[in-house]
This record gives C-alpha cells, sequence and structure tokens, in this order.
C-alpha cells in the first residue's frame, strides 16, 4: 500500500483545515522565544555553590515569579531552573519558553529588573537569522560535572537544564567557530545537537545600576504602547513572597 496523501484522503474542509494548521504552526513556532536569566547577584561563585543554590528561597522566588510573569504574557510558558556558566564563573539561573518574541523582551525586562541584573538574554527562534541556539540533549552523568566538561571542550558560557535523566545544555552562537568544540562534546557525552536558527538580544549594561535605568525604560515602552502595567507588582509583597510555599521541593536540575 502507498504512503497515504493526508490533503487528498482529508478532502476540501478537511484541506483547509490542514493548510491553516500548517500556518499556524510555523508561525508559532517562528516566533517562539528562550529568556535566559539568573537571580544571583554574587560574583565568581563555583560549581558547587551554583549547583547549591538552586535549593535556595532566592530560586524558588525568582522561578516562582518567573512563571507568575509569563503566564500573564504568554500562551504555554515553560519555567526549568538550572545552571548557567560564563566567563569562568558559575550560577544558578532559569530560562523561559513558550513565549512570543515581543513579550519575552517585556518578561526577560521585567526579571531582570526584579532581580538587579546586569543583562538579559531573548533569544528568538527564526528562520531568516543566521545566529543560532544549539541544545546539546544526552542522558546519565550529573549536572555537577557538566560546568568543567564544557570548559575542557573550550565552552565558556552556556545554560544546562536537567529533567529527569535528561541533561539539555544550551549555547547561543554568532557565529560557526565553536562548531568542533561543540560536537566534540556531544560526541564525549554520546549526544544530539539540535539547532535554532534566529537571534538573540542582549538588554541592560555591565553596570548594574545603569542596567536598571535601561530596563526601566525598556519596560515602560512596552507599557505605554500595550497599556498593560505589569511592573507595579515588581515590588509587593505577593511577589517577593513567592516561592515560601515549595520549600523542599525538588528542582529540575541536581
Amino acid at each position: 500500500m502507498g504512503a497515504l496523501n493526508p490533503i487528498k484522503a482529508a478532502g476540501p474542509t478537511g484541506v483547509l483545515a490542514i493548510v491553516f494548521g500548517w500556518m499556524f504552526l510555523a508561525s508559532f513556532c517562528q516566533g517562539q522565544s528562550y529568556i535566559f536569566e539568573s537571580p544571583n547577584t554574587r560574583e565568581h561563585m563555583s560549581d558547587d555553590d551554583a549547583i547549591q543554590s538552586l535549593e535556595s528561597h532566592e530560586q524558588r522566588n525568582f522561578s516562582a515569579v518567573a512563571g507568575y510573569l509569563a503566564r500573564k504574557l504568554c500562551p504555554a510558558p515553560a519555567v526549568l531552573s538550572g545552571v548557567g556558566i560564563f566567563a569562568g564563573s558559575t550560577e544558578n539561573t532559569l530560562m523561559v519558553s513558550g513565549c512570543k518574541d515581543q513579550e519575552a523582551l517585556y518578561l526577560g525586562e521585567l526579571l531582570a529588573r526584579y532581580a538587579h541584573q546586569e543583562w538579559v538574554l531573548v533569544f528568538t527562534a527564526d528562520p531568516k537569522e543566521s545566529e543560532r541556539l544549539i541544545v546539546v540533549t544526552f542522558t546519565g552523568g550529573s549536572v555537577v560535572n557538566i560546568p568543567q566538561d564544557m570548559r575542557k571542550f573550550g565552552l565558556s558560557t552556556g545554560t544546562i537544564l536537567s529533567e529527569g535523566d535528561e541533561i539539555r545544555v544550551y549555547l547561543w552562537e554568532r557565529d560557526g567557530s565553536p562548531d568542533d568544540s561543540i560536537r566534540s562534546f556531544a560526541a564525549a557525552h554520546q549526544g544530539q545537537i539540535r539547532e535554532i536558527s534566529g537571534k538573540g538580544t542582549l538588554v541592560g549594561s555591565n553596570s548594574r545600576l545603569e542596567a536598571q535605568r535601561v530596563f526601566d525604560r525598556e519596560i515602560a515602552g512596552y507599557e505605554r504602547r500595550r497599556r498593560l502595567k505589569l511592573s507595579a507588582l515588581l515590588w509587593t509583597r505577593r511577589l517577593h513572597d513567592m516561592g515560601l510555599a515549595s520549600a523542599g521541593a525538588p528542582r529540575s536540575a541536581h
């Protein structure tokens, strides 16, 4: 028997449903964004300190606040805690996915302002762009060892997430220079490599004080355009007490 042709089998009405479904899926995936942000403001944390911080109120609160704000902006958000490495340092962090591009930028700026961060990275999928978000996925091993393994292969920046037995390492690449290192790292862990074309946007400043001004300006601009003001929640007791009830709950990276 030959392969079933879904368009021929669907009939005229079904064809329209399939076409519109494909169009919706393509546009939905193209606009998907990934927010990478940390609540940590300490300098030069060790790998062990960063992993232990995943159990802290700082991380529980930040994850709860991220989920609360994301559900007000995004159709199907997901928040995952993990470990980020940058320039020889390690920190507790999280990734938010499931948001469209403009909402993701706004949410990232809100979270960065809430946590008094210097920078936030938002990567938006777009096949027309030349930058890439590379995801290396493998099973087995421990998150504890992954930052050291990454550095061994010359990978100094990335985000490590763990769900069950699966570990995913996210790497933002603006050119192809580290491709050999990524392939070697993936091969060492018998991992699979997936590439998402798109564009990364860094918002903030190397000065923590100046970064707060940048976030305030960008947040105010979005809120004027959309007539929405989630920033009014940032300093409320409701947000600052989030995560207290989840103390002792298992984290996504361990």
